[in-house]
């Protein structure tokens, strides 16, 4: 191989490893399970499900008392959180 080609793949190489760093290290820090920002998110989503259940959800509106309407909508909000817990909130600076 000529040095320009070497160039070239160094330049190839280089660029997709700043690829990677950018979009791996330079990421917010999301809410952390147990902090008071964590539990004001998981609050939100307990009283939008209360006030709003999703199709899944409909047996929740059938509950008799509002103590078991609001545990069933807080299992269903902590179970989609730990299915996705990239849609938690940034950490605010």
């Amino acid at each position: 191989m000529k040095p320009r080609d070497w160039l070239t793949l160094a330049g190839i190489v280089g660029a997709l490893v700043l690829m990677f760093v950018l979009t791996r290290f330079t990421q917010p820090e999301r809410v952390k399970p147990g902090s008071p920002e964590f539990d004001a998110y998981i609050d939100h989503y307990v009283g939008e499900c209360l006030r709003n259940p999703q199709s899944l959800d409909k047996t929740i509106a059938t509950l008799p008392t509002e103590a078991q309407r609001v545990a069933a909508c807080r299992t269903a909000v902590l179970q989609a959180d730990r299915l996705n817990p990239d849609a938690r909130p940034l950490k605010r600076q």
